[in-house]
This record gives structure tokens, sequence and C-alpha cells, in this order.
């Protein structure tokens, strides 16, 4: 075995017994340079363990589990997606995957009703107030956004696309600097440090929780982050106009506020929010939530929603109407 192999099984150990990546660098003298390589290895070693166990669980009568194959054919499905700057939602059934699977064979013909399939799942009132009660108010990085995540909602739901994105574009990069350490008395890391955050995702956390499920989401994430939102645009357009630097500084006359790349922050914070909750290690806050903790929000994106019923002013203006967000 070598140096960082066995150094990969310690790191392994230490963090199943519930100790802290800093706790664990400090404990085994681990140097910078080094812990690039020790937990990459660890990662690996983690992941091919875990897949290991996951077919043994296949075999088993009375177990369901996602396959390695299933899971294999996400990634794959992902890869497809991520072309499109769009990925499978989180929440996303059986049935709903077979779907945007059949239709990714034929993209780009097909990707409007892929986006629909997306966007009923991902803007379903009760999905994001869960989200919001279960997730964006309780993680670390996002909960300070709440407010700003809130606004984009409602002017999703009220048609106004255009605000919507605008104010949802700027949350994406605030969750991820402030995950790389950022405070306001500190220097903003170096643009391809961000670019580079989800591929740097062992130097995190080498053992993550549903560590299957988490190197589906990193994949894709990182993807979507180079080729499309934080692409340089002296190296070409981004697809559907879906780039931070677009928005930022008006660089070309394409629309960018559009429905669809509304629909594509949502579900690229969705699936950020699934790395924190496997890189923390902790059980997911979302299913402890209650009924009557997500009502009031329900009925309040319910209200905004009905109000589209009748031609509402964003209509006018914009040229939309409520089968825009209907879901």
């Amino acid at each position: 075995m070598t140096k960082s192999e066995t150094k990969a099984n310690e790191i392994i150990k230490l963090i199943e017994q519930g100790k802290s990546v800093d706790t664990i660098r400090l404990e085994l003298s681990i140097l910078p340079d080094e812990w690039n390589n020790f937990s990459n290895k660890a990662y690996n070693i983690y992941l091919a363990k875990v897949k290991k166990e996951r077919k043994g669980i296949e075999n088993k009568k009375h177990v369901s589990a996602t396959s390695n194959k299933q899971i294999l054919e996400i990634i794959e499905l992902n890869e497809k997606l991520g072309d499109y700057a769009l990925l499978l939602p989180i929440f996303s059934t059986n049935g709903e995957l077979n779907a945007i699977s059949d239709l990714a064979t034929n993209l780009p013909a097909t990707e409007t009703e892929i986006i629909k399939i997306i966007g009923r799942i991902t803007l379903h009132p009760r999905l994001r107030a869960l989200q919001k009660k279960g997730r964006i108010e309780k993680f670390d990085y996002f909960k300070i956004f709440s407010k700003l995540i809130d606004a984009a909602i409602l002017s999703y739901y009220r048609t106004n696309f255009i605000s919507c994105y605008l104010t949802l574009l700027p949350v994406i990069e605030g969750v991820i600097i402030r995950w790389m350490g950022y405070t306001e008395t500190s220097t903003k890391p170096e643009f391809e440090d961000v670019r580079k955050f989800f591929k740097n995702y062992a130097l995190r956390q080498p053992c993550p929780y549903n560590v299957l499920f988490h190197n589906v989401y990193v994949k894709v994430c990182d993807k979507i982050l180079n080729k499309h939102f934080y692409k340089p645009t002296t190296t070409g357009n981004s697809w559907a106009n879906f780039n931070r630097h677009v928005a930022s500084h008006l660089l070309n006359d394409n629309q960018f506020g559009t429905k669809e790349n509304c629909i594509r922050l949502f579900i690229l914070l969705d699936a950020m929010t699934e790395i924190f909750l496997y890189e923390s290690r902790m059980a997911d806050p979302r299913f402890n939530i209650r009924n009557d903790e997500i009502e009031n929000d329900i009925n309040l994106y319910g209200t905004v929603l009905l109000d589209n019923l009748t031609p509402t002013p964003e209509q006018t203006i914009f040229g939309t109407t409520y089968l825009d967000v209907k879901v």
C-alpha cells in the first residue's frame, strides 16, 4: 500500500468517526500540498467502497436502492443535459427520470419539452416551500440569501422572469464564495478558483454522505459552471445566454432573462443544496418539516399564481400568460 493509500484510509476512518476535515489535517500532520493528493485518493477509495456495498444491496430481496447502473445512467443523462445548462432535478421521480431520458436522445429538438417537465417539478409551490424551510433557511452560506430567493420565486410566479433571473443570478456566486470561506472582511476568491469550486469537492469533504449521488451532482454542476455560467465570453457564447458575465455587464443584445434561464438557476441552486447536505454529513432537515411549517408559504405562492388568471401588469408588459407558470 502506497503512502497516499495509507493516508487516505486513515482519513476515511477518522471522518466516519465524526471528525472534521480541519481536525484530521492537524491530527495527521498533512500539509496543504499533500491534502490535495490524499483527499482525492480518499474520495476515490470511499466511492469504490460504497459502489461495492451498493452492489451487494442490489442482490438482496426486499431491499430497494438506486442501483449502480441507474446512477451511471443519471450521470450519462446529466452529461447530455449539461450541454444545455440543464440537469436532472433533485426531486425527480423514476417516471420523470424516464421521461426526460427518452426526450434527451433527441436534444436539442426536445429542449422545450424537457424544460417544461423540469419546471413543473422544480417550481411547484410545495417543493419550493420545502426547500425554503427545510434547507435554504437552515444551511450555512444559503440562509443569508433566503429573502433574495423569496423575491426570485415571487417574481417567477408573477411571470416577471427578468426580475427573477437578475435577482437569483448573484445568489449562486454569493453562496459559492461563502462556501469557500469568504467574509465581508476578507478578499474575494480569484475567479478561476470560483470556477473550479465543484471540481475541488474532495478538498472540502473526501467522504461525503451518499457519495454516489454527491458524485452525480458535483459532475454536472462543474460542467454547468464552466461551460455556461462562468464561461469566458472571449471563448464563445453560453447556451441560451446562460452566463453570469453577460447578465452582469450586458455584453450582447440577446435575451437572457427568460423563463427557461430562471428554471436553470433554480435547478442549479437546488443541486448546490444537495451537495452541501452530503458534504456536511448531516440528516436532511427537509424531512423533519411539518405541513404547518410550510402551509403559509404554499398559500402565499398559490395566491400569487391565482392572480395570473386575470390580466396582470406583467402579462401586459411582457406578453406572458398564466400558462407560463402553470404547475
